[in-house]
Parts: structure tokens; C-alpha cells; sequence
């Protein structure tokens, strides 16, 4: 997983704190488990949709419910 690897904020580019890499390695590997990619990309895009799901949920977004 992402956070098993001692380089793993390198081979992002990016740095990212110990539990942000925590929840990339559970997405990375749910998405593994499903056959689906497992790019930065990806994830990133999987944890928009949800924080945009669940504001809109909560009725925080202008416009919206």
C-alpha cells in the first residue's frame, strides 16, 4: 500500500501527512479489491465525489437542497 512504502510521498510528487496516506492506501486497496485503477488521479477523484456528496447531503452547498 501507498503508506507501506518508505518513498510513498515521493512517488506521488507530493507530501502528504501519515494519515492522509493511511486513507490513500484503504482507497488504493478497495479499489485493487474491485479491479478498478489505482492512480492518484483516481483516488483523489474518489474522495472529491464524497466530500461533494456528503456537503450537498448536509445541505452546506449553495443551491442545493
Amino acid at each position: 500500500m501507498a503508506s507501506d512504502h518508505p518513498d510513498a510521498p515521493k512517488q506521488f510528487g507530493i507530501r502528504l501527512n501519515q494519515d492522509t496516506m493511511e486513507l490513500v492506501s484503504e482507497i488504493q486497496e478497495f479499489r485493487r479489491r474491485t479491479n478498478q485503477s489505482t492512480t492518484l488521479a483516481a483516488i483523489v477523484e474518489d474522495a472529491i465525489r464524497c466530500h461533494y456528496n456528503r456537503l450537498e447531503d448536509e445541505g452546506a452547498l449553495y443551491g442545493k437542497k
